[in-house]
């Protein structure tokens, strides 16, 4: 029997499983452009990413690859971002940067992390907030890592689990804490120590290369229903596809409404019970040159509604007009803590004066709004219980989850670009 492969969402994750697919394939996205997230709007002279969106290399098959589609386009940065907490600036991460800090708080962070060295491991099941005990101690764990994570995830890091942790948050010995703690000549630490933006134009362009290399992208088709035992798929504008096997890169959480046959109990609440964390981000094109010497900045006090900002323009001086600068800003939010959109973009710019990111005269040229409601995952207690039902009977009918949203896991674009390339050699085996 021929195969007949239908993609839902043209995303980076739904365009690379295309790319690698090549032939037999079918991409159904539900907007008039591709790219999901990862695209790009420019107005008057600025370019804005949705949110902030850089690639960080791990391996060399998407290095080669995003050179070879986009050549000499996407050059590198030595990662120059810091943390805002006491008023004042320390370097990334914070847990190997404490200098500068008052001198009380370096000394707990200090002798917290001289307590995790006699640690013996952890017990396999802990929550996020022991997690980071174990590893960083009672300073670090108090001055960053638990405000952070608070406010970042919307929950108490005790409802939540560290599995999303491994390859994004960087693990400190405790030289590294003492040296951090009285020098700023620390190494640089992270999977995003380094990262790669186009030197001209916005991250959109990776989508664009991508969608140019496939046959069969269909845009403006947006899924009103699935049923699983007929194969098919149901279209706003009345259209329908059938298909052998499908692959879902849109939101895992979406998919319980669109189901037409009958869920099995535990399906049904597994997918009810799938969390996530909204972001609101705000764009910001500024009437002052060199707002900031910085890539960007995590904020982990309350006292600031953001989580971080970033400066596009000095990833690029090509993404905003002479003589402004561009600026991008991140609120998270979910059920368990909203924001008033009607007072969110005003508090933002009271809260950047009071950062002193801006200045109270600064003429802000251009605000432009981003509300994504499916920004990251959450990794609560019943996150791998739920995704475990989700998947095995998804597999049973023949469709493949893929992408952030879609495997419903926390990603890099690099991450989602490789996971694409899984997907594909996966389909083509079966």
């Amino acid at each position: 029997m021929n195969k007949k492969i239908v993609i839902l969402g043209a995303g980076l994750s739904g365009l690379s499983i295309a790319y690698h697919l090549q032939n037999g394939c079918c991409v159904y996205e539900q907007e008039g452009e591709v790219g999901g997230l990862a695209r790009t709007d420019e107005i008057d002279g600025f370019t804005f990413d949705y949110d902030g969106h850089l690639l960080h290399f791990k391996t060399d098959y998407v290095k080669k690859l995003i050179k070879k589609l986009l050549p000499g386009l996407f050059v590198p940065h030595n990662r120059n971002s810091w943390v805002f907490s006491h008023n004042v600036f320390t370097k990334y991460p914070f847990q190997a940067n404490t200098y500068g800090l008052p001198s009380g708080v370096v000394k707990k962070c200090i002798l917290g992390m001289f307590d995790t060295v006699s640690k013996k491991k952890p017990p396999k099941e802990v929550n996020l907030a022991q997690w980071m005990q174990h590893h960083f101690g009672e300073g670090i764990t108090k001055h960053f890592m638990y405000p952070y994570n608070h406010k970042f995830w919307t929950l108490a890091p005790e409802e939540l689990i560290s599995d999303w942790t491994q390859g994004f948050v960087p693990h400190v010995k405790l030289k590294t804490v003492l040296d951090g703690a009285f020098s700023l000549k620390t190494k640089s630490l992270g999977y995003n120590s380094e990262f790669w933006y186009p030197k001209v134009g916005g991250i959109d362009q990776i989508a664009k290369i991508l969608a140019k290399n496939i046959n069969n992208i269909k845009t403006n088709y947006k899924m009103t229903g699935l049923e699983l035992e007929n194969k098919k798929v149901f279209f706003e504008n009345g259209e329908s596809a059938k298909f052998t096997d499908l692959v879902l890169t849109t939101p895992l959480k979406a998919l319980q409404k669109l189901i037409r046959d009958t869920l099995p109990k535990e399906v049904k609440q597994a997918f009810f019970s799938l969390k996530y964390v909204s972001i609101f981000n705000l764009n910001l094109g500024v009437q002052r040159e060199n707002i900031s010497d910085k890539h960007w900045i995590y904020f982990p006090e309350d006292k600031f509604c953001f989580f971080r900002v970033g400066f596009p323009t000095n990833f690029s001086k090509n993404v905003a007009p002479r003589g402004t600068s561009s600026l991008y800003v991140e609120v998270s939010y979910s059920e368990f803590k909203q924001v008033d959109k009607r007072k969110i973009v005003s508090l933002i710019e009271t809260d950047l004066v009071k950062s002193g990111i801006l200045n109270p005269e600064d003429d802000i040229l251009m605000r432009h709004i981003n509300d994504i409601k499916y920004g990251y995952v959450i990794y609560d207690k019943q996150y791998k219980h739920n995704i475990k039902i989700i998947n095995d009977y998804l597999l049973k009918n023949n469709i493949y989850s893929a992408g952030r949203f879609g495997r419903w896991k926390y990603m890099s674009m690099e991450d989602v670009i490789l996971d694409g390339k899984l997907i594909s050699d996966l389909v083509k085996k079966k």
